[in-house]
């Protein structure tokens, strides 16, 4: 997955350049559209951090996946440890340990109001009870709208140093997160472009959930060079079984490996149950050993051997992927809010290739998104005239 890092000034625009050459010292607010390089800002800021002397930084963003995937862009240049990188979760339940000696009353990836307010009350008690005003020389949070305003009050204000990045519009957990800027003085920042997302992709996401009012489109704002990083692609795949989507989005995985050696593909999934179904019959083919479950495999990672990464929709927010497959996209039809906003994180998680596989009907919005102009009339409509 090195190649979803930068490893050269090179690839960078000024903008960018720009926002690392920030003072160190600043409390900052990142937003920007997807593929705009925001992750990669807040390490390569991280690390900026770190090789200014000031060592004990803390990483946290909202999901273990994307925990993990910082991670094995950290390891690139080793300022940034792994145990560094961590989800809120994870951090809050030990720090509540340490701070108050009691277990957090929160599960992770329990998505109760009740039991997540009442972990924000542990927090705020354990802040209470710390025994140093500021615990860390600077903290960073990606995906910050994934999180309350108050569950990052109560994390920043552990330093001085503050850098904080999201996007309101890849937000999926109903979180007020972005209005943290307001609330506690950042200095904001906000990148206009994106280079990731091919514009074949970039329409699809445009089509699905239309940019704000005033606010640019992802194909006006795609700086994506089909030159270098191949022709983009995006396909819905009608199939007449699930039987047949498993082997329709096997043909063309089959085929992307050889397309794009060493590059990572994600296959995402609507539910655990339908992750389980694709990794059964993964495991039974020419790919199984190119393959790792995200939840399931002991193991699985971003930083090992597997190329072929499954996981859930929720799973994938923040990564990317040369090619992304969406199996099993009729089951979005079931889930209640915020659907389009999680198809929308899903599909822009492509940089070249996307391909998402249906049976039966899948969301008016998502089959709008894929929708060609035709010439119909009223031929069509009474064809025995």
């Amino acid at each position: 997955m090195n190649n979803n890092w930068w490893r050269s000034k090179k690839e960078m625009d000024q903008a960018q350049k720009d926002f690392i050459g920030l003072p160190v010292e600043g409390r900052y607010l990142l937003s920007g559209p997807p593929g705009s390089g925001k992750t990669n800002l807040l390490l390569l800021r991280a690390e900026v951090m770190v090789g200014s002397g000031e060592k004990d930084i803390l990483f946290i963003t909202y999901t273990r996946s994307l925990a993990d995937f910082i991670r094995s862009g950290a390891v690139n240049k080793g300022f940034v440890k792994p145990e560094q990188i961590r989800t809120f979760h994870s951090w809050a339940a030990e720090y509540v340990k340490l701070n108050l000696r009691q277990n957090l009353n929160w599960a992770e990836g329990d998505f109760d109001d009740e039991a997540r307010a009442a972990a924000l009350a542990q927090l705020i008690a354990a802040n209470a009870s710390r025994q140093s005003e500021k615990m860390y020389s600077a903290i960073f949070v990606d995906e910050a709208q994934d999180l309350s305003i108050g569950e990052l009050e109560a994390l920043l204000e552990l330093s001085d140093k503050i850098c904080v990045c999201g996007d309101d519009r890849q937000g999926i957990y109903h979180q007020d997160g972005m209005e943290i800027a307001d609330k506690i003085g950042l200095e904001t920042h906000a990148l206009t472009k994106h280079f990731r997302i091919g514009q074949e992709i970039a329409k699809v996401a445009d089509r699905l959930m239309p940019p704000q009012k005033g606010g640019a489109s992802l194909e006006s704002t795609c700086n994506y060079d089909p030159t270098i990083q191949n022709a983009s692609s995006a396909v819905l795949h009608t199939c007449a079984t699930r039987q047949e989507q498993l082997e329709e989005m096997h043909r063309i995985i089959a085929v992307q490996v050889d397309a794009f050696p060493g590059e990572a593909l994600g296959i995402f999934c609507p539910t655990q149950e339908d992750r389980l179904e694709v990794r059964k019959y993964l495991l039974n083919t020419d790919l199984a050993d190119r393959i790792c479950t995200h939840g399931v495999d002991q193991g699985a990672t971003f930083s090992g051997g597997a190329i072929i990464h499954v996981m859930t929709l929720h799973a994938s927010k923040g990564t990317e992927f040369r090619g992304v497959h969406i199996f099993g996209a009729e089951g979005l039809r079931k889930f209640p809010l915020r659907r389009t906003t999680l198809s929308y994180t899903g599909v822009t998680r492509a940089k070249t290739a996307l391909n998402v596989y249906k049976t039966g009907d899948t969301t008016i919005k998502m089959e709008a998104a894929f929708a060609k102009p035709t010439l119909f009339g009223l031929d069509n409509l009474f064809p025995d005239d």
